[in-house]
């Protein structure tokens, strides 16, 4: 027997069987957060079986394993939303089909999205907090958030807008959140709260009508506007919309 095994075999008698059994549950354990995260990851990537059904598979594994390993699961998911933002339809179906299978993995998912967005306002790491809302969008097509629920905090973004003293750059961060999220929910929230969504958008008309422009000469690449007019981002999706 080499020393090392004899050296195991010596902690093991010392521990005693509680702390074996206690040592064998954390690695099993570690084993299958591990291939939890494998599944969750890996999901969408190329596959022999449908999207669908890998998706409903997947669900299926993880409602099973919620009652022991929800932390983890959650966790996963929300790192993925800003890890893997080119698979934000994938996810965002995940959690629609967890959602179906037990509600509060839903809403605890929500929840927890919500803070990592807080903290990402709070920290400027603002690319991430864009990602963040637009996850949060889509959410309202899997039917995990209400739209009423969405037009609110919208809302409370466009309202940024009406504080004293603030810059600029302030006030366009969170009107351009709202305005880069329209494309994934604004015809859910024109059929489903279309006289809250209408007022929503005249605020942002009303915002962007109003907004100094005085440093777009500055960002110009062009030394002239013909054959095409040059516009910087916010006015272009005004614009556009």
């Amino acid at each position: 027997m080499s020393s090392r095994r004899r050296h195991d075999s010596y902690s093991d008698e010392e521990d005693g069987p509680s702390s074996v059994r206690k040592r064998r549950r954390v690695s099993e354990n570690v084993d299958i957060e591990d291939r939890l995260e494998s599944l969750i990851t890996r999901v969408g990537e190329k596959s022999t079986s449908s999207l669908e059904s890998n998706l409903e598979g997947l669900a299926s594994v993880l409602e099973a394993d919620l009652q022991n390993y929800k932390t983890k699961i959650l966790k996963i998911l929300v790192e993925c939303v800003a890890a893997l933002p080119e698979k934000m339809a994938v996810y965002t179906t995940l959690v629609g089909l967890l959602n179906a299978k037990n509600y509060n993995c839903g809403g605890e998912f929500t929840e927890l999205l919500v803070r990592h967005l807080k903290e990402a306002l709070k920290t400027g790491e603002f690319d991430n907090a864009l990602l963040i809302v637009r996850f949060l969008s889509d959410l309202v097509n899997c039917h995990v958030i209400v739209a009423g629920s969405l037009i609110a905090m919208f809302d409370n973004f466009i309202e940024v807008t009406l504080e004293d003293n603030i810059p600029q750059v302030r006030s366009d961060f969170y009107v351009y959140a709202v305005m880069a999220s329209l494309p994934w929910v604004g015809k859910e929230l024109q059929e489903k709260k279309e006289q809250e969504f209408n007022k929503l958008l005249m605020s942002i008309d009303n915002y962007i009508s109003k907004r100094q422009k005085i440093h777009a000469p500055t960002l110009r690449v062009w030394t002239s506007d013909d054959p095409h007019p040059q516009e910087e981002v916010i006015a272009f999706i005004s614009e556009c919309r």
